[in-house]
């Protein structure tokens, strides 16, 4: 595997326990640039390998680069902290701090001393992502979509080197998820970030992804250009249905 240095490249095992059950986790990822997203039914391991990306569980054996760095290396005995591995992750159910208005929570990661008010960087996020107006509210008044753009605002905030998206359109509505596509396909393509993104949408696959691998119990099983994998997978009319809605989205 040889991934850009810009981009990721992931091998790795993982074994995740919950009581008596036990789920492994073999992974193969390689990602330059653009959107990568991780497709598949629930409980196929996508969210476990972001979380395993993020260094918030530790892979079996394998080994994990970023931008040329390495995050993760079993046989080096290298696993870099989650704080200090420059990923922004937003999780599926993001967490914003409800006592912090859009521009605090946004500021947030940032160095103590970059946190205050009118941070360049942090305005810049809140003008792109269409958030402006809404710097000095509390998250309990903002809609679904519009915590979600806050979310990938704080993510991006501390410059990072990939950027992980854990099903951000999965609790929106139809006309929300519209905005938050182009959104995000705009915000994406401006800040150049290589990006993995979870989903089991078709539609958010082909509107919002370059590349697509197919995750089949735990293991990843396929890899290609979004409508091309999806049409090995869907008939002929869900397929075309997923390009519409991506179209007219």
């Amino acid at each position: 595997m040889d991934a850009s240095p810009a981009g990721l490249t992931a091998r790795f095992d993982a074994r995740v326990t919950s009581g008596a059950a036990a789920f492994s986790l073999s992974v193969e990822l390689e990602h330059e640039r653009g959107v990568l997203v991780l497709f598949g039914r629930s409980g196929t391991g996508k969210s476990l390998t972001l979380r395993a990306l993020a260094g918030l569980i530790t892979p079996t054996r394998g080994v994990i680069t970023v931008g040329g760095r390495t995050l993760y290396d079993a046989e080096a005995d290298i696993d870099v902290p989650p704080h200090t591995r420059k990923i922004g992750y937003v999780p599926q159910h993001q967490t914003l701090f409800p006592f912090l208005d859009v521009e605090e929570n946004v500021a947030f990661g940032l160095p103590r001393a970059e946190r205050h008010r009118g941070n360049s960087r942090v305005a810049g996020l809140l003008a792109s992502l269409g958030l402006e107006k809404l710097a000095r509210a509390r998250p309990e008044s903002l809609s679904g979509g519009e915590r979600q753009r806050v979310a990938v605002a704080r993510a991006l905030a501390v410059e990072p080197s990939l950027l992980l998206l854990d099903e951000p359109l999965s609790a929106i509505d139809v006309e929300g998820k519209r905005e938050l596509r182009a959104t995000l396909r705009e915000t994406i393509a401006r800040v150049e970030i290589p990006t993995v993104l979870v989903t089991h949408d078709p539609a958010d696959a082909v509107s919002l992804g370059d590349t697509l691998v197919r995750f089949e119990r735990g293991r990843t099983a396929e890899r290609g250009r979004p409508r091309v994998v999806l049409e090995s997978l869907l008939s002929t009319d869900e397929a075309d249905r997923a390009q519409t809605s991506a179209q007219t989205s």
